[in-house]
């Protein structure tokens, strides 16, 4: 005669094979997965942009090239979204990226770094040329040509209210665009 096993067992039978489908299932599903994945490029096409990573880039390749890179890989929008937000070691990069960028993101970047003086006033005009170069200089990107009018009044006092002697070049050269002094 046959003893039949109890309740508490037949379950334990029962939830085995169904997990041990399910587990194999995921394991199918996961691997499934990363074979059927498409591949986009080399491994340098997943990277993250970082503030750091371009400055590495800069240092390493130069701003040329990497202007060309940006450009290539349509990240100048990012990068100009970061100088906008006003994110300092991205601003802090703009010496080095505008006078190699072309003349349509130069311009692009010179309106994120006027949306910046709002947000970080030192880091902008750190950024700005101390000879008031036409692409990076005060003239340039402090002219409040395109900013709403109730901007022009924010900016003029965030710039006086900044009192750094390194930046008294750039401090001045911004506040006479701002003012339409010339």
């Amino acid at each position: 005669m046959r003893i039949s096993p109890t309740l508490p067992a037949r379950l334990i039978r029962r939830m085995r094979l169904p997990g041990l489908a399910v587990a194999a299932g995921l394991v199918l599903l996961a691997s499934g997965a990363r074979a059927a994945a498409p591949t986009f490029g080399p491994i340098e096409a997943a990277r993250t942009l970082t503030a750091r990573s371009l400055a590495e880039q800069i240092r390493q390749d130069g701003a040329a090239k990497t202007a060309q890179v940006l450009a290539q890989d349509r990240e100048w929008p990012r990068v100009r979204r970061a100088v906008a937000a006003g994110w300092q070691n991205w601003i802090a990069l703009m010496p080095a990226l505008m006078p190699a960028a072309d003349a349509a993101t130069a311009r692009s970047l010179q309106g994120a770094l006027r949306q910046a003086l709002l947000l970080n006033t030192a880091a902008v005009l750190a950024a700005l040329d101390p000879k008031n170069g036409p692409v990076r200089g005060g003239q340039a990107v402090c002219a409040p040509g395109g900013m709403p009018a109730a901007w022009r009044g924010r900016a003029i006092r965030a710039v006086q209210a900044l009192h750094d002697i390194h930046l008294t070049n750039q401090g001045g050269d911004c506040l006479r665009a701002l003012q339409g002094v010339s």
